[in-house]
């Protein structure tokens, strides 16, 4: 952030990091403000609410929001995308989060600035994944009718040339000297609220998958089965140790293999573990 400038809200996915920025940026500018005259000039009895907000220890409310806009000077779009923010970041539920996720996106692409297009796309498309897995595939080939019929018809040819256009401008695939697609070593990193709501997409994407295969796959190309158990509290990161090393033990598995160019098949593997019903200690 450059001190001198006001902090542009449309570079920010979490309004707590802009209020920190923004306090820096007065102080700069003004140096005898403080949380105390910032209380004051919103109308605020606590003399530090604004740093209970920064620090996350109380929220902004209907009631209250106002009383920042004025005191930010916030207006118009400015306004509505703090709001916005504010909903995105308290949001109690992953549904609620992303539908704000959905309404503050328009805002980042016009401006190019908590996410590009690409990144958006990418984000909001569990295609992307299972594309840039493929080119591992023995007979892939880059042809927007040929994926699409690979995958079932769940996207069109237009969307899998397009999907191959991305990969390639994020750089998690690149040409070889034969020209051939292949994987990069690269990943896609986002802010972390992002990250959560693109988790979030891509995981009930999966699922809705995990659901078509129940009913039209054959019980032999397909391996789905559940354990249902009661534990201790402390036992669950032991559980998720186990988990996580599996992952690990699959991952080392698919890239030590010597016969990698015969794959043929593309295959996903998701694992969940969750309460079912409420944590007795709190009835």
């Amino acid at each position: 952030m450059d001190d001198s400038k006001k902090p542009n809200i449309f570079q920010y996915d979490n309004y707590r990091k802009y209020l920190r920025d923004w306090f820096i940026w007065m102080k700069k500018t003004n140096p005898v403000f403080s949380y105390r005259a910032f209380s004051q000039w919103a109308g605020f009895k606590s003399p530090n609410q604004l740093l209970l907000v920064m620090d996350g220890k109380r929220n902004i409310s209907i009631s209250t929001l106002n009383k920042y806009l004025a005191v930010l000077k916030l207006k118009d779009n400015e306004a509505v995308y703090f709001e916005l923010l504010v909903k995105f970041n308290q949001a109690k539920d992953m549904p609620t989060r992303t539908r704000c996720f959905q309404q503050l996106s328009p805002y980042w692409l016009k401006r190019g600035t908590v996410l590009g297009k690409e990144q958006y796309d990418y984000l909001s498309g569990w295609f992307y994944t299972a594309i840039r897995e493929m080119v591992n595939l023995n007979n892939f080939k880059e042809d927007g009718r040929w994926i699409s019929k690979r995958l079932k018809g769940m996207i069109n040819p237009i969307q899998a040339r397009r999907a191959i256009e991305i990969l390639l401008k994020l750089n998690l695939l690149k040409r070889d000297e034969n020209d051939k697609l292949v994987q990069t070593s690269s990943y896609l990193t986002t802010g972390n609220e992002t990250e959560a709501v693109a988790a979030y997409i891509f995981h009930e994407h999966m699922l809705h998958l995990a659901m078509e295969s129940l009913k039209k796959k054959p019980s032999s190309e397909r391996n789905i089965s559940s354990l249902t158990f009661t534990i201790r509290k402390k036992d669950y990161e032991s559980i998720v140790s186990k988990i996580n090393e599996f992952r690990k033990e699959v991952v080392s598995l698919l890239e030590n293999r010597a016969v990698k160019e015969e794959d043929d098949s593309l295959y996903e593997l998701s694992l969940h573990l969750f309460p079912i019903g409420e944590d007795m200690g709190k009835l």
